[in-house]
């Protein structure tokens, strides 16, 4: 069995939707909007934000559970989608209610973390703009907030911008 940690759209993504998965918390590393989709979720003249995880606080997210028959194929397909050259697949230990457990995890590579004020207003509006091929960046926040309310998490961050998109 092996355990891929998620923390943004793929919380609710149908690669991993159909593993068990229970809540889990990564200590360290915090949500952050540092990396932008340019196809996905936005396009290259409005790449969307998206979340990466860079240094310090903690991060609650979810622990899949991928049986070992498919672990070849979903690592494949994530490491495609999330290994481009802005994460690196890193091995963590994440707290779960049952104790830590050994997982994958994809960390922002450039490791800087947010500003201690983010600009929500300019973030808000970056997401409102963006539109790709998976869709809005509002439904990319949505993604997120519904994942994390699914399993009984809170993120102040993400609460606030989805508070901000919905409004």
């Amino acid at each position: 069995m092996d355990c891929v940690f998620a923390y943004g759209s793929l919380m609710g993504d149908a690669l991993l939707t159909r593993y068990a998965a229970r809540p889990a918390r990564l200590q360290g590393y915090h949500r952050a909007f540092t990396h932008e989709s340019p196809k996905r979720w936005g396009q290259p003249t409005q790449p969307c934000p998206i979340v990466g995880l860079v240094a310090g606080g903690e991060c609650w997210g979810l622990l899949f559970e991928i049986p070992r028959e498919d672990r070849g194929s979903v690592l494949r397909k994530l490491e495609r989608r999330e290994g481009a050259s802005e994460k690196r697949c890193e091995t963590r230990m994440v707290e779960t209610p049952d104790g830590p457990v050994e997982a994958r995890v994809w960390v922002s590579a450039n490791g800087r973390g947010q500003p201690p004020e983010i600009d929500l207003p300019g973030l808000e509006a970056r997401l409102r703009a963006a539109h790709g091929v998976v869709g809005t960046g509002t439904e990319y926040v949505r993604t997120i907030v519904h994942a994390l309310e699914l399993h009984g998490l809170r993120d102040p961050m993400v609460d606030e911008l989805w508070k901000r998109l919905r409004g």
